[in-house]
């Protein structure tokens, strides 16, 4: 509009109005006082045009920019409640759950205030035996705490040390493997699995590393619950390829995305494969031993470690009532690599901080962490799941690479936050706990605030 005006303006001026002034003076004798006054009138004319030129403009500048802001402002006043409602939670009330271990950075006293709060209401609403958390910062863990009980009915205390499920927050320790071997020029992401793994059936396509670790090979996932309660015990990982090798692909790979445990099973298989040492070896040896990961191992079925914690269910099929009662048997050698490890919340954030640039120097190289960040499915920009890990931008604007992890008997999640260098790690002995959004946030918020305070 306002250029529609300035424009409509400058060509009257100067187009009509010398050409109407050129007509008269033509016909009058040079050197004439009608002659020197119509030119005074040209020049008067064509100023007065421009001042309402500029006039128009300004006034409609300062109205644009008052729209503008105005819808700026409304933006953000309703993003604010957005994150207001999201992340609001019920203050705690009641009697705390005891704990154990308790190990702070003192600078960070106020945030863990504030987080412990979150986490005693978390575990009343959603009846979590025993829980643990780790934050660390730069690569040192600022925070440490276990909540209630490893064990309910003997009060076993959930300590730091305790070893919990981790469930598919395993398929990140499985990534790591993947993109060692690739940095050696062992593993090649594009090459057909049957480089790897003889043993598997072609499908009529080539399946990839790359597409199983980003959940586009097409291998499909559990049927239903039941079939992910194994109790068959399976010698090495080739051998659990059974379960699914005969199967159809549920798709042409990398046309589609569907989450599938069994696809990491098929991946383990070529770790192997390219590293000439059996799965649980190769992790121990290059993954777990380096980044000092000294209480993560394999839950096996028939073997208990010292720290280990007991496992609870509430939700079918495990428990038909709603009642958080003991997990039932599970064999995990059918799906070490995409959720049979136990591990601890500092054992996790050690890891996750050995993925945060400059902390990762040593493991794995910064374009290797960028293709593992970067979504293969998902909405561009906003969210997505690249190769293990999931990428997304928090309510805050924040980037945030993580993954959840729930299965019977355990609940899990594992968060980094790059700009902040900050990686968290909690984990819960109840099965699909369901970690509530606004508890969740509760805790991270605190120490993201405080970690930009302490860091400037």
């Amino acid at each position: 509009m306002r250029q529609s005006v300035s424009t409509c303006l400058s060509e009257t001026a100067n187009k009509m109005i010398p050409g109407r002034v050129a007509k008269v003076k033509n016909q009058l004798k040079p050197g004439s006082e009608m002659n020197r006054d119509l030119s005074e009138s040209h020049e008067d004319a064509i100023l007065r045009v421009h001042f309402l030129q500029k006039w128009f403009s300004r006034r409609w500048a300062k109205r644009l920019a008052f729209v503008a802001g105005l819808i700026m402002g409304l933006l953000i006043v309703t993003w604010r409640v957005v994150i207001h409602l999201t992340e609001r939670a019920t203050p705690f009330s009641g009697t705390p759950l005891p704990t154990c271990g308790a190990m702070k950075d003192e600078r960070y006293t106020q945030a863990v205030a504030k987080a412990r709060d979150h986490i005693q209401a978390m575990m009343q609403e959603r009846q979590i035996p025993g829980l643990a958390v780790a934050v660390a910062i730069d690569g040192k863990i600022v925070w440490s705490e276990g909540f209630g009980y490893a064990d309910r009915d003997k009060q076993i205390p959930a300590c730091p040390q305790t070893q919990l499920r981790i469930a598919s927050v395993s398929k990140l320790l499985t990534a790591a493997a993947m993109a060692q071997l690739y940095e050696q020029g062992r593993l090649d992401l594009d090459d057909p699995i049957q480089k790897y793994v003889p043993s598997f059936p072609d499908k009529g396509h080539p399946i990839t590393a790359r597409q199983l670790a980003s959940h586009r090979s097409g291998i499909r996932s559990y049927r239903d619950d039941h079939e992910a309660l194994n109790t068959k015990h399976y010698n090495n990982v080739v051998e659990s390829l059974e379960k699914f090798k005969d199967d159809s692909l549920m798709f042409v790979p990398d046309t589609d995305f569907e989450y599938s445990g069994y696809g990491y099973v098929l991946l383990s298989a070529a770790i192997e494969g390219a590293s000439g040492e059996d799965f649980l070896s190769y992790m121990r040896r290059h993954i777990f031993e380096p980044l000092q990961m000294r209480d993560t191992i394999e839950d096996r079925a028939n073997e208990r470690v010292p720290h280990q914690s007991s496992f609870y269910d509430h939700v079918t099929p495990y428990s038909m009532a709603g009642k958080v009662i003991p997990s039932p048997f599970i064999d995990f050698s059918c799906k070490w690599a995409a959720g049979g490890f136990l591990s601890t919340a500092e054992d996790l954030v050690r890891f996750g901080s050995a993925h945060l640039l400059p902390l990762h120097e040593g493991f794995l190289k910064s374009e290797t962490l960028q293709l593992m960040f970067t979504p293969r499915s998902g909405m561009d920009g906003i969210a997505g799941y690249g190769l293990g890990w999931m990428t997304a931008r928090d309510l805050h604007l924040r980037r945030v690479h993580f993954h959840f992890g729930a299965g019977s008997g355990g609940t899990a999640v594992l968060a980094i936050y790059p700009k902040q260098r900050m990686a968290f790690a909690m984990l819960a002995n109840l099965g699909h706990a369901k970690f509530p959004f606004s508890h969740l946030m509760g805790v991270i918020n605190p120490f993201l605030a405080a970690s930009t305070v302490n860091n400037s």
